[in-house]
């Protein structure tokens, strides 16, 4: 028996689906569009714009960022606090960072966070997390086209470290930004350098190096 005449148009329709599957396996996926907000929150905006969603405080110049200010974000469900970071140099009360804590600090809602995460902007670059599995920090290095460069940093702590925020927190930076109030704030300390320095302070001398020190 002969074997039967294979339909030419199917055949070619077949065809043609699995050559366009093959090509699109082989095309690097197309990257994310990184975040621009976090809990109603937009970077780039300055904090006068979005002053109903921030505590205002006279304390808020962060001591180790002399270029940027902090500013706590209003209560919001499902978190337990918050804060931003704003410029206070290149562009004064633009928002640069947002960090947020989430309400549920257990390790289950932390790992349903990354999946969502991981589904949205892909797998993270980074992991710096320890190796007791106290601290558990995953980063993302995104990319926007209206902010530049922004990382996401998902983090979960059980530890006894105050340098670490306890439970789940999540911050996204618009790294451009941040970097363009430091080089702002240190062309601002060059040009004071020639000030006259203060003379060498004699309490130290008189009340013995201890008192400086931890007991």
């Amino acid at each position: 028996m002969m074997p039967r005449p294979v339909n030419a148009p199917a055949w070619l329709a077949l065809a043609a689906t699995m050559a366009f599957t093959l090509l699109l396996a082989g095309r690097p996926a197309l990257a994310a569009e990184a975040p621009s907000s976090l809990a109603g929150i937009r970077l780039g905006a300055t904090v006068e714009e979005q002053a109903a969603k921030l505590v205002p405080t006279e304390a808020n110049k962060t001591f180790h960022r002399p270029a940027l200010g902090i500013m706590p974000v209003a209560a919001l469900k499902g978190f337990r606090s918050g804060y931003v970071d704003y410029g206070m140099c290149a562009a004064k009360g633009r928002v640069v960072r947002i960090k947020m804590n989430y309400a549920d600090d257990s390790l289950e809602f932390f790992n349903r966070i990354l999946e969502a995460l991981k589904k949205r902007y892909g797998e993270p670059k980074e992991w710096r997390g320890n190796a007791f599995g106290t601290l558990r920090t995953w980063k993302w290095s995104l990319k926007s086209k209206d902010l530049g460069a922004v990382s996401l940093i998902l983090m979960h702590y059980a530890g006894d470290d105050g340098a670490f925020t306890d439970g789940n927190s999540i911050r996204i930076a618009a790294t451009d930004l941040v970097r363009a109030e430091e080089v702002c704030q240190a062309g601002a300390t060059t040009a004071k350098k020639d000030e006259p320095k203060p003379g060498k302070d004699a309490t130290i001398e008189a009340l013995g190096l201890d008192c400086f020190l931890p007991q």
